[in-house]
């Protein structure tokens, strides 16, 4: 008994891809990226107030400040890095 199995193949484009991809990035990803990074920067800055200004008790709470906010713009650096590198490769096909 022979069975024929229709098979459809689909051409990947893309270019059209990358074109609804690119705006995604531009005007969703990008913004919030850049407004996580600038709460990092603000909470190290903040932390950075507290090591010079403050007291005992408050140097303590301003090295945690600077701490998570260069753990912050770590992880947005990497979050950019890793958008870019997905949007890239999936774009590259």
């Amino acid at each position: 008994m022979n069975l024929l199995v229709s098979t459809a193949f689909a051409k990947i484009d893309a270019s059209a891809f990358g074109a609804v991809l690119d705006p995604i990035i531009s005007n969703i990803f990008n913004p919030i990226v850049k407004l996580m990074f600038a709460i990092a920067i603000v909470v190290f800055a903040y932390g950075v107030f507290q090591v010079v200004w403050g007291g005992e008790e408050s140097r303590e709470k301003g090295k945690k400040s600077m701490l998570f906010g260069v753990i912050g713009m770590f992880i947005m650096m990497s979050a950019w890095g890793i958008i870019y590198l997905v949007a890239n490769t999936v774009k590259s096909f």
